[in-house]
Order: C-alpha cells, then sequence, then structure tokens
C-alpha cells in the first residue's frame, strides 16, 4: 500500500529535492504540493503532474505523510498542525527555532504515534553512515569539525535565502548536521557554548557524557573550489576520519523517505534521525546561539 505524500514549499529545496526524490521513493506517491505563494505552487504542482492546493488543510485532508521544504520559522507552525492531524511527517533541519518549540513537536508526534524523520543529510549517506554505525561505540575522548561550504557563493542556490543572512544563522544551518555525528559517537552534550570567531570561522565547542569535547569550525563563505566536511575523531586507541563522499542530495533524500515509509508501515522501527533527535540537536544549539529573526 503506497503512502500518499505531500510536499510543502516551492523553493529550491522543494523542487529539487523534495518533490522529485518522493516520485523516486518505493513505496511512497507524490499527491500535491502546498506552498504559501500560489502560482508558484501551481507551477510546481504542474511540472511534477500532481495537485495545486491552495490551502494548506485541504493538502492535509488527502494525504498521510507530509514532506517539509520551508524556513524553520514556518515549518515548526505547519509540522505541528500536521502532527495534531496524525500525519506523518519528514523534516527539514532544525526542525525549529527555539527549544520549547521542537519539545512540542516531538511530544506531539509522540502522542499521535506519527513516524518522523529529520533530514540530516549526512546520515543518510551510506558511506558515512557505515562510519556511524562502525564507530559509535569507541572510546572518543575529542573531535574536530570543520565545514567549509560555498552557501553564498554566487551560483549557490541558497545564497539568497533570508533566514541564512542573519548573524549566527550558520549555527543553525550547519550546526544540525555537525550535531547529528557528533551525538551517535560522543553521547550526548552536558555543555555547548560559542568561541569567538578566529580566521573567519565561527566555532562552537560542546561537551558530553563522560567528558568527551569536540571544536567545531564553521565557514560558509568559502571558495567552491575549497570546500570540505572534516570530522576527526580522537581516543586511546588512536585517530579516525569520516569520509567526504560527493553528496548526491536526491538520493540521499531518497533514502531518508524510504525510511519514513518503512517505519510508517512498521511503527516499532524508530530511525536514530527522528524528531527527538531533531529536538536534542536544537537545545544544543539554542545554548550556542540562539535563533535571531530575519
Amino acid at each position: 500500500m503506497e503512502t500518499k505524500f505531500g510536499v510543502v514549499g516551492t523553493a529550491h529545496w522543494a523542487t529539487n529535492v523534495h518533490s522529485v526524490g518522493l516520485q523516486q521513493t518505493p513505496g511512497a506517491r507524490l499527491v500535491g504540493i502546498w506552498g504559501r505563494d500560489l502560482e508558484k505552487t501551481r507551477a510546481l504542482a504542474a511540472a511534477r503532474g500532481v495537485a495545486a492546493f491552495a490551502r494548506f488543510d485541504d493538502m492535509l485532508s488527502e494525504v498521510d505523510a507530509i514532506s517539509f521544504a520551508v524556513p524553520p520559522q514556518i515549518q515548526e507552525e505547519f509540522a505541528l498542525r500536521a502532527l495534531h492531524a496524525g500525519k506523518h511527517t519528514l523534516l527539514e533541519k532544525p526542525i525549529a527555532t527555539s527549544a520549547s518549540a521542537a519539545r512540542l513537536l516531538a511530544e506531539a508526534a509522540l502522542r499521535a504515534n506519527a513516524a518522523t524523520i529529520v533530514f540530516f543529510m549526512r546520515r543518510f549517506v551510506p558511506e558515512i553512515a557505515d562510519f556511524v554505525a562502525r564507530y559509535d561505540a569507541g572510546d572518543w575522548r575529542e573531535a574536530e569539525v570543520v565545514v567549509r561550504s560555498a552557501t553564498f557563493a554566487f551560483d549557490s542556490p541558497y545564497r539568497n535565502s533570508v533566514w541564512r543572512q542573519v548573524a549566527g544563522s550558520e549555527i543553525w544551518d550547519v550546526g544540525p548536521h555537525i550535531l547529528s555525528i557528533l551525538l551517535p559517537l560522543l553521547g550526548s552534550v552536558t555543555a555547548a557554548r560559542a568561541l569567538a570567531p578566529e580566521g573567519g570561522f565561527t566555532r562552537f565547542e560542546t561537551t558530553h557524557v563522560g567528558g568527551a569535547r569536540a571544536l567545531s569550525r564553521i565557514n560558509q563563505r568559502a571558495d567552491p573550489s575549497d570546500t570540505c566536511n572534516i570530522y576527526r575523531f580522537r581516543g586511546p586507541a588512536g585517530e579516525v576520519s569520516a569520509p567526504e563522499p560527493v553528496l548526491d542530495r536526491t538520493a540521499n533524500y531518497v533514502r531518508a523517505a524510504t525510511a519514513l515509509v518503512e517505519s510508517i508501515r512498521d511503527r516499532a522501527r524508530v530511525h536514530p534521525c527522528d524528531v527527538a533527535l531533531g529536538a536534542e540537536t536544537v537545545r544544543i544549539l539554542e545554548q550556542i546561539a540562539p535563533w535571531r529573526d530575519a
């Protein structure tokens, strides 16, 4: 039996990843699109051969699950409405802009017995998923993360993203990806703090249960030829580094959507990248740099 999906959003991720990916996901059927701009909604829906919904609630009544591809402050409102309606959800990171809002989403999912996936993209890359599974029980004492991205390069689809223009937004944009790797290997975070910028990098430190520490550095204004995602972990047995494969965003989304479909079919199958992990990352992010509205 197919799971009927609706997509919320009409921008880059909705157009080029979510709507495309759902039409490639086994067991999923894209039913329609809803966005705040009706003209864009109709254009995307026509391109995918599905319904354009003028009202969010109209789409809710026609689907089993919602895939969100909108800014965090928009997602938290409509995702809560979807969960209250008992719909399964595929969320983008960060799932909300405050720990309290994220907690409401997690609680609503639990009450509705709704399956959830948060698209921590790197966790759905096979090579990285294998790395996490292999080393998550290691005795790691420290970690170093360096992310250089070309988010604001002239040809980047995110260059004009409004919420990414705000000071500190790199913590909320890249931080969830970092935490999604750190948490399974180092354990829960007991303390987190921002550090002074250095060499063009935004920096933060996390202390984990058992005393392990991680230093993370982010630069979103790197040249496209000089990007990297470095994750190094050190412990008594030595040092390991996560792989840096080329990312196929749509293929990774398909894996996330497939995981959601599997969780919907078997509610005992709770994926580690669910709304609970999403809420935990928001709790930590808020300690480092509280959300600032655009």
